[in-house]
């Protein structure tokens, strides 16, 4: 993300996390262990970031997407069972 002497900018949250959990996407719940790619802002001045995740561990594929930045939490480990509960209680009917 870079700066502009006239115009600075407000970096994203988390900006120099890569690793991240995808807590819902359109149709599913989860979390997904994620890399995030890019930050950009929204023209509602949110943040999305676009994420590379692998929805299943068993197949032998990714997806990239854009996500609010609401549906990112940072991977330290495990999912905690905080991620976890967030991921259950998301709406995917309701994006």
């Amino acid at each position: 993300m870079g700066t502009n002497r006239r115009y600075p900018r407000e970096q994203p949250p988390g900006r120099h996390r890569r690793h991240c959990w995808v807590l819902a996407t359109a149709h599913e719940r989860g979390p997904w262990p994620g890399l995030i790619l890019e930050w950009r802002r929204t023209n509602s001045g949110d943040w999305s970031a676009r994420v590379v995740y692998v929805p299943d561990p068993h197949e032998h594929r990714s997806i990239e997407a854009w996500f609010a930045s609401g549906l990112l939490r940072p991977i330290d480990s495990w999912p905690s069972r905080t991620t976890v509960d967030e991921a259950r209680h998301i709406d995917v009917h309701g994006m």
